[in-house]
């Protein structure tokens, strides 16, 4: 998938004489190769000198073949850009829109963080970024242009470097405060298989039925999960610690059998019909999934429980090879579907009549850059999609179809830094007010339109405070007050998107949203921090470019018939990637205005379950081995794992951390198998969370070891621990330091490792040595086999803590 232009900051200083001395090691295809800007300096320019084409992104390209590279030093501070208000814009340049290239801004070299990027696609002569040093740093940055589909040696493209003055905005005021709203303990939604479940599409229909969906990745499909908000049910379930599994909505098997994979899992979204129309007058539930072919669509009008599913989904009335597809209902039974092509990216947007299950011929609205989101009026039907340039179209229902034929292109807003930091997002109020929210990369903006989107508000500021210095990702709904909207993003006490950030989810609500100067309430939504590091916002790279997507790309809210927020966001904090976790609004003022009452569970809610009855800080799905990509046969397996159980045993130089892992089955040992068990000690906030179910802590920032057994070619046993550390693309890499002691016993189906202490503190840098009292969390596992095309593997989400006696 292509992505759209996005900016991120990463912060690092390099001194401008250290950058320069760096130059002769660069290998550039840049013509000239190099040049440098300081706060008082014009531009510099260069042309591309590559020979070739179908450089599908940054990993499978290569520089002087389909890709070039220009190494541009950036001297004085990022105190002496602040005074200058001075910023530097990047341009790639060519004549003939059919060519495509694709431009990445790093810092350092190639190998190091995105600090901007742009890649729109065809048609177009121009990719353009801009980056701000005040913020991201002095020294050498690279600019990485790739030629994604050109006609080789013609028309090369025209490079460019250019300081500007900093743009101002004009925006509106804004009164900013608190009124005490806090959130439940966020709990974390588990499916079994897997270890990776984001970027998630949360809905809440008028009942209370709230329905949250994350994605595994194409082709292994999509999960959902059923919350019950439905006030006075028996299952009320206010505080959401009951998350009820739902299975996989496009798998080609089913939960009950044999997996063997799904049809979809690239993007999920959700959408709830607007009245009863099921069974029981039971709302819709309208699904899609991207697959790479098309998008797969189904309903549901049993709360999720059965899906009826239609696997060529939008292929009956659209175009093929897709890419973020968006749903929003319009009454009970209609559907619109947004989505844009893949290259050149077109807007294309189909109508279902029969709650989401198929969709009619699609509608175009031209190239708007990356889908955003869809927005629907209740009232009269006028559709509304988003694009990534700040653009909306409008489509105005016909009088005989109901259904927009046209659309009409509108600018919404702008900005230096641009507005897809990462999504556009559009909603529209009840009372037919068009909203837009955006990050610019550094704060979250609201604009609104009261005509349609002929013209529009000055943007406000909504983030604020010391906490939501950089802030990303934002999606909003609008509540049925006037004026009544609440928006969620990340958001970081840090001066930039950068390698030492630590994110939480916040919540922005008002009541005035359209007035000259509204009162905007923040309150933050995680109770804990739920990321460590930069948030990527290169998209999808097929062939992977080295940056960290633990997080996707976004996250969603809604509101539950009393008017209490709702929130579905993705989370690595204590995971070897991105899950989802929920939460709901408690106590302060609801949507639409009123106080929130106290939460009284229903009767026949669940009582609290502590995670284990053995005291393990892991515990992992039965039966849930993977046999290749995709394929899960449910049995017993020494790869299955149980349970893990973190200790320190011994006394004096012999006290070690021991690691026992118990899977379901090891009569079947075989060779070539590894166990591998995950430990952080010193990691910032470590601390058990309020739901008991998984740590607080920020693992990625403290001290990472393993320890792991595995068996060779014979069978036999060996025994070894290391440390681990987050790579920039978000995967883990571990280092071996040395051999362990362990045992395999077979009776009790438990593998044992355990390391002196004595032997972990000399690589211990992020705190004090580990002894008594040390707060031990970050706990993990996996195991899988080493034979070349025969993979099979089990991994564990996240678990608990352990204080060392």
């Amino acid at each position: 998938m292509r992505f759209t232009p996005r900016l991120s900051y990463a912060h690092r200083s390099a001194s401008f004489f250290g950058a320069l001395a760096a130059l002769s090691f660069l290998t550039l295809g840049a013509n000239p190769s190099n040049g440098s800007l300081g706060p008082t300096g014009t531009s510099v320019k260069w042309t591309g000198t590559a020979t070739g084409t179908g450089g599908a992104d940054e990993a499978a390209c290569v520089d002087g073949v389909n890709c070039d590279t220009f190494s541009l030093v950036v001297s004085g501070t990022p105190t002496d850009w602040a005074a200058a208000k001075r910023l530097i814009d990047i341009k790639a340049e060519w004549t003939n829109q059919v060519n495509d290239y694709d431009l990445y801004i790093h810092k350092d070299s190639n190998a190091g963080p995105v600090v901007a990027s742009s890649g729109t696609g065809a048609p177009g002569t121009k990719e353009e970024a801009t980056i701000d040093p005040s913020k991201s740093g002095t020294g050498t940055y690279t600019v990485h242009i790739v030629y994604y589909a050109v006609t080789p040696q013609i028309d090369q493209p025209k490079g460019s470097a250019t300081v500007i003055p900093m743009p101002t905005v004009p925006t509106r005021n804004a009164i900013y405060g608190r009124l005490g709203m806090s959130f439940s303990s966020n709990t974390t939604v588990k499916a079994p298989v897997t270890e990776s479940d984001g970027e998630p599409s949360s809905r809440t229909d008028a009942q209370g039925n709230h329905y949250i969906a994350g994605i595994r990745g194409v082709p292994a499909g999509v999960d959902l999960w059923y919350f019950d908000l439905r006030p006075g049910s028996r299952g009320y379930d206010p505080k959401m610690r009951n998350p009820i599994y739902r299975s996989q909505p496009d798998s080609f098997t089913g939960l009950d059998v044999a997996s063997l994979g799904a049809d979809g899992g690239g993007d999920v979204d959700l959408a709830v019909g607007f009245g009863g129309d099921g069974p029981n007058n039971v709302p819709n539930l309208a699904f899609s999934s991207l697959v790479a072919a098309n998008i797969s669509t189904a309903r549901s009008q049993d709360l999720g429980n059965s899906f009826t599913l239609n696997p060529i989904g939008n292929v009956t009335g659209g175009v093929p090879a897709d890419d973020r597809q968006w749903l929003e209902f319009f009454g009970p039974k209609t559907v619109y579907m947004f989505y844009r092509t893949l290259e050149p990216a077109v807007t294309m947007i189909q109508r279902s009549t029969d709650g989401g299950l198929t969709y009619g011929p699609a509608r175009t609205a031209g190239q708007i850059g990356q889908a955003g989101s869809i927005a629907v009026d209740k009232r009269d039907g006028t559709v509304y999609i988003a694009g990534s340039n700040g653009q909306i179209a409008v489509g105005i229902p016909d009088p005989v179809t109901g259904e927009p034929l046209s659309y009409t292109v509108r600018q919404a807003a702008s900005d230096p830094n641009g507005v897809a930091h990462i999504f556009f997002v559009t909603k529209v109020a009840d009372d037919g007010t068009l909203y837009v929210c955006y990050s610019n990369g550094q704060n979250i903006y609201l604009k609104h339109s009261f005509d349609k989107g002929v013209t529009w508000s000055l943007p406000v500021r909504v983030n604020n405070g010391p906490n939501n210095v950089t802030c990303m990702m934002p999606w909003m709904a609008t509540g049925p007050v006037p004026g009544s909207v609440g928006i969620v993003y990340y958001g970081t006490a840090s001066p930039a998107n950068n390698d030492t950030a630590t994110w939480k989810v916040f919540y922005a609500q008002t009541f005035n949203a359209t007035a000259d100067t509204p009162t905007i309430h923040l309150d933050p939504v995680s109770d804990h921090y739920i990321h460590y590091g930069p948030i990527s916002e290169s998209g999808l790279e097929v062939t992977g470019a080295g940056h960290n997507r633990n997080l996707l790309d976004y996250f969603q809210i809604s509101f539950d018939p009393l008017g209490a927020a709702v929130i579905g966001y993705t989370d690595d904090h204590n995971d070897f990637t991105g899950n989802c976790f929920v939460t709901r609004q408690l106590t302060g003022l609801g949507i639409s205005g009123t106080a929130l009452p106290t939460p009284q569970e229903g009767p026949d809610l669940p009582a609290f379950a502590p995670l284990s009855t053995d005291g393990s800080q892991v515990v992992d799905f039965p039966m849930d081995v993977a046999n290749g990509l995709l394929a899960v046969i449910p049995n017993r397996d020494p790869l299955d794992i149980l349970s893990i159980k973190y200790t320190a045993e011994g006394t004096g130089a012999d006290r070690a951390i021991v690691a026992r892992m118990k899977v379901s089955d090891l009569s079947k040992l075989g060779s070539l198998m590894n166990w591998r068990m995950n430990f952080t000690a010193n990691a910032l906030y470590a601390g058990l969370n309020g739901t008991q179910q998984y740590s607080n802590g920020l693992s990625d920032s403290g001290d990472q070891f393993y320890l792991k057994a595995s068996t060779d070619a014979t069978g036999a046993a060996a025994y070894e621990w290391g440390t681990g550390a987050r790579l920039p693309d978000g995967s883990m890499s571990y280092t071996k330091v040395g051999a362990a002691t362990g045992s395999i016993d077979k009776t009790n189906n438990t593998i044992t490792v355990q390391v002196p202490i004595a032997a972990l503190n000399p690589l211990v840098t992020h705190g004090p040595p580990i002894g008594s009292g040390s707060m031990l969390c970050g706990f993990r596992g996996q195991a899988y086999t080493s034979v070349s095309g025969s993979i099979r593997r089990d991994g564990t989400r996240g678990g608990t803590v352990y204080k060392v006696p």
